[in-house]
């Protein structure tokens, strides 16, 4: 209980400067939390409850039970100094208490692993951990005794039983959603407790929305889908009504150009220097006290703003990787839980951009440069189109820099204009879907490549790096005999940081792209508000394709201004955002409306629009809907 209590205060200090500071919200995450601590301290001691509940107390005052009590006080100590530090990094980089990702974390231990290892001093941490249990034992080891529960075959049982009573009873009696009770969403999180929050991420890693959100009749929801995905040339085909197949007859003649997804691990539009006055981005002062200047981080991507059509108002679906994949390849609304990509085994034989191209003749490719067992990456992109190409593919002795996470970019770009090639020499127009790994911690790349140096370990030298490998790969490319007839998309997959002082901060969702086809596409700067769910019907509307479409995202090019839209997660949390107002679903089916201000993510509640409500059911119901009965297959 007490470590539960100085891990939330030192959080709190730690994000004083985005916490709400009126007295209510300050007092109530110390007394919410205190059920929560309670209930997770009740959970950590039934084993040895249990124990005391089956022994004598004869053992327990011998030489081996005292042994016995001090070393389960030792190791529990040690667990729950070591779970507070994980809670802090995991804080540091997340705003939040373990959710659903802590979960994915254990599922995935190679690399995230060997990231904690390249990203922090684990020798100096374990031995500071182990001193610090040693102290804390050697200061109260006197006072460390364990009692029996009373003698009797009887009073044991009923000593057993109560134990097990009392964690059933917390299990079905205490919400997740006690903690909720503030409009600033670190003031919620701070309620929370970490051990019980990741044990109620993993029993909940699964959310069906009919459970647990605001829904109305089936006959509404599709209807009032028919009217929201209608657009300039498409046509309803499908036979009943929760068919959603369109026919796309194209605007013009269709043109198999070369296709070349890039999508950016975490480049958050503030990072450009387009952008870079309106987030008020600041850099650290490290950089100018090792440095003495501030170097240009993004000179490659912000000279390309001129060459490009340049999304300005444009925003991811999720924050995590997982959730750019899902919209760069299906076009669908995020669901809550867990994204498509890792919903197995409803995440087979799906309708993606990848298969559409795959029917007209491309040669479709999903290029990672990790490991692509991660995040069910491979077999999410093998069984929906795509042919997948991971590290394994990329030769040991050209590999410039590796991480955790995988190869550095110019080695992952160089594999994929190596696969790019052998598409052209085949004959076959391609689709190459590139996913980066360099921006992420621990910021490491190549020595010698960007001014500055990777020993640094800042977020703005691997970003530097990122922008340095596009700028190598555009170049390369340029003298390849296929240049002329590719379209280059830029995409970031999220942005580096989800948190903010409201469940849904805009601010945070914010990133760029760039489609760059000189001689194709005429630069400019396409300023309409864009979902990244958008990003694969607009491809498609450039090649002027025909296909029967199911996405859920807008050709953007041909869509009738006003009907702009986002489709938004967070986790639990979906929002739709329209019209300067966003329609907040959560579970527990609440609903709840604000007017959010984009740029600095804070939002005003005002009064519920009834019609922006059932769009949003419709949305996300009708997406749920569509999985949950395969409907959403190729």
């Amino acid at each position: 209980m007490s470590i539960s209590f100085l891990t939330r205060l030192a959080l709190l200090v730690y994000s004083a400067g985005d916490l709400s500071w009126s007295p209510v919200d300050i007092v109530s995450p110390f007394l919410i939390g205190l059920l929560y601590d309670a209930v997770a301290a009740l959970y950590f001691s039934i084993p040895m409850l249990l124990v005391v509940g089956l022994v004598s107390q004869r053992f327990l005052n011998s030489r081996p039970g005292r042994i016995f009590s001090h070393t389960f006080f030792i190791l529990n100590l040690l667990v729950l100094l070591f779970n507070a530090l994980s809670e802090w990094l995991f804080w540091n980089e997340f705003a939040v208490r373990y959710n659903f990702i802590a979960v994915d974390y254990l599922i995935y231990t190679n690399e995230v692993w060997k990231n904690i290892q390249q990203s922090y001093p684990l020798p100096a941490i374990f031995s500071g951990l182990a001193l610090i249990t040693f102290l804390s034992w050697f200061a109260i080891r006197k006072t460390i005794h364990s009692k029996s529960a009373p003698a009797g075959i009887f009073s044991r049982l009923g000593f057993i039983m109560l134990v097990v009573a009392a964690g059933l009873l917390n299990f079905f009696l205490v919400d997740d959603g006690f903690r909720n009770f503030s409009a600033n969403k670190l003031n919620n999180e701070l309620a929370g407790n970490g051990l019980y929050q990741f044990g109620n991420a993993f029993r909940k890693n699964s959310m069906p929305y009919l459970d647990f959100y605001a829904n109305q009749d089936e006959h509404k929801v599709f209807k009032t889908l028919r009217q929201l995905l209608r657009e300039p040339g498409a046509n309803f085909t499908g036979k009943s009504e929760t068919d959603l197949t369109r026919h796309i007859e194209p605007a013009g003649k269709p043109e198999k150009y070369n296709v070349v997804l890039i999508s950016i691990e975490s480049l958050s539009a503030e990072f450009l220097g387009y952008f870079e006055e309106y987030h008020n981005r600041q850099y650290p002062e490290v950089i100018r006290q090792a440095m003495g200047y501030i170097p240009k981080i993004t000179p490659t991507l912000d000279s390309l703003v001129n060459e490009s059509i340049f999304f300005t108002n444009l925003y991811a679906s999720g924050t995590r990787t997982v959730r750019g994949l899902e919209a760069l390849s299906t076009g669908l609304p995020p669901t809550p839980g867990q994204s498509v990509v890792k919903r197995l085994p409803t995440s087979s034989g799906l309708f993606t951009i990848g298969e559409v191209l795959k029917q007209n003749g491309y040669d479709c490719k999903y290029v990672y440069g990790g490991n692509s067992y991660f995040d069910n990456m491979g077999d999410f992109f093998g069984k929906n189109g795509y042919e997948v190409v991971d590290e394994d593919a990329i030769p040991a002795d050209s590999i410039h820099h590796e991480t955790a996470w995988g190869v550095c970019d110019e080695d992952l770009y160089t594999q994929a204009i190596k696969e790019m090639d052998k598409s052209y020499g085949d004959g076959k127009p391609f689709f190459e879907h590139i996913m980066t790994v360099s921006h992420h911690r621990p910021y490491t790349y190549p020595e010698g490549r960007v001014s500055i140096p990777p020993s640094m370990k800042l977020r703005e030298g691997s970003l530097q790096y990122t922008d340095y490998a596009v700028d190598k790969f555009l170049k390369e490319a340029k003298n390849k005999p296929w240049f002329k007839h590719t379209v280059f998309v830029i995409i970031a997959d999220h942005c580096a940081s989800s948190s903010g002082r409201t469940d849904m901060p805009l601010n945070r969702y914010h990133i760029p792209a760039w489609i760059f086809a000189p001689g194709i596409v005429k630069p400019q700067k396409f300023e309409r508000l864009t979902s990244q769910i958008d990003i694969p019907p607009t491809i498609l509307g450039l090649l002027n394709l025909p296909y029967e479409s199911k996405f859920f995202g807008y050709d953007m090019f041909r869509l009738e201004n006003g009907r702009e839209r986002l489709l938004l997660v967070n986790y639990q949390d979906i929002a739709y955002v329209k019209n300067g107002k966003m329609v907040v679903l959560s579970p527990r089916k609440e609903v709840r409306m604000y007017e959010p201000e984009f740029r600095t993510g804070n939002v005003k509640p005002i009064p519920m629009d009834t019609q922006m409500k059932e769009e949003a059911i419709s949305y996300f119901q009708g997406a749920a809907w569509m999985l949950d009965h395969g409907s959403f297959k190729f």
